[in-house]
């Protein structure tokens, strides 16, 4: 295994810290950030933390490009209507995640028992998002039996009523959201 990179080593506080300003400098002045380390004693060269910033950046716009898909996702869906969909499609997004964090906590250079406690922590998140998959399934098709039950007796009232049969036919696509 390689070494591990200077940045890595750094104190979880002073990395953050360190991220916040790259964040802020839109991934440049390395210089000074290599000047700030320096003064709160910290040795690491303008090449390692351009290394690090280059990859938060990449990591950055990536997450910044899950939120844009799911807010694009979630204003699309929630113009149909579906709130289903939308706890579905986001259920989706988050595996999709929980799933790259794991990835790149086996590929992280960090302590192996921070990292397995971080991996047990993602893991039950994807459990919960499991549950909560089953727990819209379940919904969902309770909603399917109610909205069956609603458009059958509406439909028994429509015909006794005297509607035509298409005229039945079209109120009971209408309550099971079904287009022609």
């Amino acid at each position: 295994m390689g070494q591990r990179s200077a940045v890595s080593q750094l104190p979880e506080e002073v990395r953050d810290e360190l991220n916040r300003r790259l964040v802020e400098s839109g991934f440049g002045g390395y210089t000074g950030l290599a000047g700030w380390l320096r003064e709160i004693g910290y040795e690491i060269s303008k090449s390692s933390l351009q290394r690090h910033g280059t990859q938060l950046e990449a990591d950055f716009e990536e997450a910044m490009a899950d939120v844009r898909r799911t807010r694009a996702l979630a204003k699309a869906v929630r113009n149909e209507g579906d709130e289903g969909d939308v706890l579905s499609a986001t259920s989706g997004i988050l595996q999709e995640q929980l799933l790259r964090i794991s990835i790149a906590l086996r590929q992280a250079e960090s302590d192996p028992a921070e990292a397995a406690k971080s991996i047990s922590q993602v893991a039950r998140a994807h459990a919960d998002v499991g549950r909560m998959q089953v727990a819209l399934s379940k919904w969902q098709d309770e909603l399917r039996t109610k909205a069956l039950a609603a458009a059958s007796a509406c439909e028994a009232v429509a015909r006794r009523g005297g509607l035509t049969a298409d005229a039945v036919e079209m109120i009971r696509r209408e309550i099971l959201g079904i287009t022609a």
